[in-house]
């Protein structure tokens, strides 16, 4: 009656087991937090942080399996349908009398079933211990402990009702017991419709949806009732899907209420028979309208006990008493032969009155724990897990985005450019270390012609002394100091280089869209914006970025390199070559170097220059030695290399101060035609900021012991590594 779909894996699941690795935040953890702090964080506590909802629903999932098997006895039948279906008539056909008047049957929406109501045999309640699970299964899924359903028809009648209309007692389920169901050893959970208008304020559709779903787990069967107009309705394809999705390999029934006589039983099953193909409906009812006197050759009767006869036969002869109960469905299994079906005589099993006693408990059971597995695996994997995923992702490239940000801003001052935007080669922060090594290089291997005109003293030559002297033995002529002011003024006015200070930095990096990604910087401890006190959120941390930046750069030249390098360039420049200014090629490269010192000196510590060396040898009038050191491979990747670093260090000390995590492995560069990776910044990371951007990545070895656990559904994606989004943010 009912097909098993079996599995070919086992279908046991260890929950206790499960549920460890699950909270497990050390060596099984989840997620590994890469940012602000270091850290790992368990399956659990990872997705209360993104969706608190879906952690529970994932432990009611785990529990609801857990104890599937101690209530093997104890099936539960779900009665579900269309709006005035007749679901509370079905139910109230196993109830006893006293049950009946509990519940509430009617067309209008004052008699309409606004509540889940779940009747349980009343033998159950002597079982304390199954009792109390079953409770608890309950409120697992439907997210609240029930309420009982009073013994008082007309209060019974309110709660069925909701005539409160209070919208989220939909989700607080009546419960009630029957002895009358004590025979037949089921529940019947009586579900609300799935259409009602919102405007009653007893819940929305889409709620009533979720809802159903949810109630669905407690469920062993499925019997959807409908009425038989409905053949092509969408809603009733939306309650067989829900059936079929959330609760796959649970029996599932569909009954029709309210047949017209015009309509012959193997009619039924032709018009419903595209439904039940497609929805795997095990079993098809048809009950016919008892208020039309020509149905009764379709309404099966055996013997007096049925109350349905009774009900016929005094409406028909008008004897029926307005306080009599109104008569109940009959329903009955429909054959696809006509001469199977009423009026032909047909065997009491095949009505629905007979489903309980016919019940397989073992069957119901493997269906309903491969059933409450394949919702487990769903929860864990399709929905808590891909919600994880799914964060670590977003970290990553919210990461990737803030990061390409600073890059790019970067490179505003470090890159030079061609007209069109190509970076031609990235330019060197001219620090103090540089210029001295500069200094001593070209003053060391300057032929005689060079040196004319310059005092190459024992200090110059050591280049020691602090930096006021440095710069006094670079321009220590009239000439040589005006010459160096005008040049500086060159450097100042971006005609060469790139001038790195904060509120240039700030622009460059609003420019870029830093206010767009940068979010986590907008509000203060306070939560006001920081903008609203007209200052940029990005000031503190860029002028923090800019200091620590001059003070920690250490990188320096290879010297060995260079000096080769200089020496070359000195070999190929013409002997009696002079500038304008009057001052040989040594004197006018001693006024550059002693502008770029002047800068941080005028403008202060958070000013600095950026500058590649031909755009140095440019800006001292040498155009020729800047033309041929751009040109030669060798004298340009003594420079590069340490430009490079600079850049990374830069790069790496802004995400320090702006709450970005460094770029792990490198980010890439185009110079030329060519890309060019980053290498590792040498400056060491300090404290993270309070304010930063986070940043998650999922373990392989949790992913591995998950599949030990609980084998990955089939069908499901074969994703298990890292994102793609990871690439060029962390390793």
């Amino acid at each position: 009656m009912f097909p098993l779909r079996r599995s070919t894996k086992d279908s046991s699941v260890d929950w206790p087991a499960l549920l460890s690795l699950l909270e497990d935040d050390d060596r099984r953890a989840a997620v590994s937090r890469i940012a602000p702090s270091e850290g790992r964080e368990s399956y659990l506590t990872a997705l209360r942080r993104i969706e608190t909802a879906q952690s529970q629903a994932t432990l009611a999932a785990g529990r609801r399996l857990h104890t599937a098997s101690k209530l093997i006895d104890r099936p539960t039948i779900a009665v579900s349908g269309m709006l005035n279906s007749g679901k509370t008539s079905l139910v109230s056909s196993f109830l006893s009398e006293a049950g009946q008047r509990r519940t509430l049957r009617g067309t209008s929406n004052r008699h309409g079933t606004h509540r889940f109501v779940l009747w349980l045999p009343q033998s159950w309640r002597s079982d304390v211990e199954l009792w109390s699970l079953l409770i608890t299964r309950i409120g697992d899924s439907l997210g609240n402990a029930p309420e009982e359903l009073s013994l008082d028809p007309d209060i019974a009648a309110e709660q069925y009702n909701n005539r409160d209309g209070d919208a989220s007692l939909l989700s607080v389920p009546l419960l009630g017991t029957d002895p009358g169901l004590d025979e037949v050893g089921v529940g019947l959970l009586d579900c609300p419709d799935i259409v009602s208008d919102e405007e009653f304020g007893l819940g929305s559709p889409e709620q009533r949806r979720e809802l159903l779903g949810r109630a669905a787990t407690l469920c062993s069967a499925f019997l959807i009732v409908t009425g038989a107009e409905s053949s092509r309705d969408t809603t009733l394809a939306d309650l067989l899907r829900i059936a079929s999705d959330l609760m796959p390999g649970v029996p599932r029934m569909l009954a029709v209420n309210k047949v017209r006589p015009r309509q012959t039983p193997d009619q039924v099953h032709e018009t419903f028979a595209p439904l039940v193909q497609k929805y795997g409906v095990g079993t098809l009812y048809a009950a016919y309208d008892f208020d039309v006197p020509s149905s009764r050759p379709f309404i099966p009767a055996f013997g007096d006990q049925h109350p349905q006869r009774d009900a016929i036969s005094a409406q028909e002869s008008d004897l029926q008493r307005e306080d009599d109960p109104d008569p109940l469905p009959v329903f009955f299994s429909v054959s696809e032969d006509p001469d199977s079906n009423p009026p032909a005589a047909i065997d009491e099993d095949r009505l629905l009155q007979a489903l309980p006693s016919k019940l397989d408990r073992g069957v119901l059971f493997s269906q309903l724990h491969q059933a409450l597995r394949i919702n487990l695996e769903d929860a864990v994997w399709n929905q808590g897990l891909e919600s994880i995923r799914r964060d670590a992702d977003q970290s990553f490239e919210k990461t990737r985005q803030c990061q390409q940000v600073l890059l790019d801003s970067a490179l505003e001052y470090f890159a030079h450019r061609k007209i069109g935007g190509e970076v031609i080669e990235l330019r060197l922060h001219q620090s103090e270390r540089i210029i001295r090594q500069l200094s001593e290089s070209f003053a060391a291997t300057a032929p005689w012609y060079a040196r004319w005109g310059v005092r190459l003293n024992a200090t110059l030559r050591r280049v020691v002394g602090g930096a006021g002297d440095f710069i006094r033995n670079l321009t220590p002529t009239a000439v040589s100091r005006r010459a160096a002011d005008d040049i500086k003024g060159r450097f100042r006015s971006g005609e060469y280089g790139g001038l790195i200070e904060p509120t240039g930095l700030i622009n460059e990096i609003e420019r870029h869209g830093g206010t767009t990604v940068l979010t986590h910087l907008a509000e203060t401890s306070d939560h006001t914006s920081a903008s609203e006190d007209g200052v940029s959120a990005f000031r503190e941390p860029v002028e923090r970025a800019v200091l620590r930046f001059e003070q920690d750069d250490f990188t320096t030249l290879d010297p060995r390199r260079l000096d080769t390098a200089v020496r070359q360039m000195w070999s190929e420049v013409p002997v009696h070559r002079k500038i304008a200014t009057g001052l040989t090629p040594l004197a006018a490269l001693f006024a550059t170097f002693g502008a770029v010192l002047m800068i941080p000196v005028d403008l202060g510590a958070n000013a600095i220059l950026a500058a590649s060396i031909p755009e140095m040898l440019a800006a001292a009038g040498l155009t020729i030695m800047s033309t041929m050191w751009a040109a030669n491979r060798g004298t340009q990747d003594v420079s590069q290399q340490a430009a490079r670093q600079q850049l990374a260090d830069f790069l790496a000390v802004l995400c320090d101060e702006l709450g970005v995590a460094r770029p792990d492995p490198p980010m890439d560069v185009r110079v030329g035609n060519v890309d060019v990776t980053l290498p590792p910044s040498r400056i060491a990371s300090g404290e993270p900021p309070e304010r930063m951007v986070s940043l998650y990545r999922v373990r392989d070895e949790f992913i591995a012991e998950l599949k030990r656990l609980l084998p990955r559904p089939t069908g499901a994606s074969k994703r298990v590594g890292g994102s793609p989004a990871e690439s060029g943010v962390m390793r």
